[in-house]
């Protein structure tokens, strides 16, 4: 180490450096960090290298500091280190923890695309569900159960069967999705949770915008679709057959998984699908309800209503 520190002594004599300068630069190599990193890098560097590197040791020392304050590399996430590279000591910027916690939960984050749903169910996770009513119980181990086969599954084109959860308002259906949704961010997978009924009216006014199958495209396209709150709408037969019938077409005849909630028992939602304006329509409301029991198994939910600021 003390042949190393001769270098840079000889450096800064033999050079006609301005006293300023010269203070910075005995500063920064005297600096704890710098020391100790010299002297593991000793059988690296040479004369020439180290004092070609007296720049990037200030640059290094100087950032560092900043780094603890509140300086732009503080703010930006960002800290700085030191690595020999062909003989010579350059400065690196690697994210700090907490840049890097910040990038993997953004990360996440973008694997769930929730569609007109309460923001805090982005943070809900099978922790965070209360499943000590017996009525809620059996839901809670299939969901757990179909997240668990989607992870595990070796192929993408291995078809795991949907979850139709059903039952009154604050049970914890539209909860129980959320915390699915976030479970299979983290293992990379990407889903996207939709209400139904603000997702048809806006269908209807995408017609303007000639957007309706761009929307349309999104939903039967995403590997894990959860569609909540369904037969809650004031459907039209055109929601029903042109919207909500091409989008369940789609992902049977491509075995995607695919998720529902609904106040309605299947038996009560093909009930209220084949009602319509113009009568009873209960050939297509069959054929709707065919496609929704090859996509999902149903489960009824009882107990209390929970809903105390939170979402159904």
């Amino acid at each position: 180490m003390r042949s190393i520190n001769e270098f840079f002594t000889k450096y800064l004599n033999r050079h006609e450096l301005n006293h300023n300068y010269r203070e910075l630069i005995s500063k920064a190599l005297a600096d704890p960090d710098v020391q100790t990193f010299l002297a593991a890098h000793s059988d690296q560097l040479n004369e020439a290298g180290v004092e070609k590197s007296a720049a990037a040791i200030y640059e290094y020392v100087a950032n560092k500091h900043a780094k603890t304050g509140k300086g732009a590399l503080s703010a930006a996430g960002y800290e700085p280190f030191l690595r020999v590279n062909n003989g010579y000591v350059e400065v690196v910027y690697q994210p700090d923890d907490q840049l890097v916690a910040q990038q993997r939960a953004d990360q996440q984050a973008s694997r769930v695309t929730m569609v007109n749903l309460p923001k805090d169910l982005a943070n809900i996770s099978f922790n965070d569900y209360d499943q000590q009513f017996p009525g809620r119980l059996p839901a809670f181990e299939a969901a757990i159960d179909l997240t668990t086969q989607l992870i595990q599954r070796t192929q993408s084109a291995d078809y795991v069967k949907g979850l139709y959860l059903c039952g009154p308002f604050g049970i914890g259906k539209t909860y129980l999705l959320g915390a699915i949704a976030n479970n299979l961010a983290q293992h990379n997978i990407v889903s996207m949770l939709v209400h139904f009924p603000t997702f048809a009216v806006q269908m209807k006014q995408a017609i303007n915008d000639h957007q309706v199958w761009q929307r349309l495209e999104e939903l039967e396209k995403t590997p894990v679709l959860m569609i909540d709150d369904i037969g809650a709408d004031s459907l039209s037969p055109w929601v029903r057959d042109e919207i909500l019938g091409v989008i369940l077409q789609y992902r049977m005849q491509e075995r995607l998984t695919t998720c529902f909630t609904s106040n309605l028992t299947m038996a009560e939602l093909e009930t209220y699908l084949s009602q319509t304006n113009q009568g009873i329509d209960a050939t297509k409301s069959a054929r709707i309800m065919e496609r929704i029991r090859f996509l999902a198994t149903e489960y009824q939910m009882t107990g209390p209503n929970l809903r105390q600021g939170a979402t159904d």
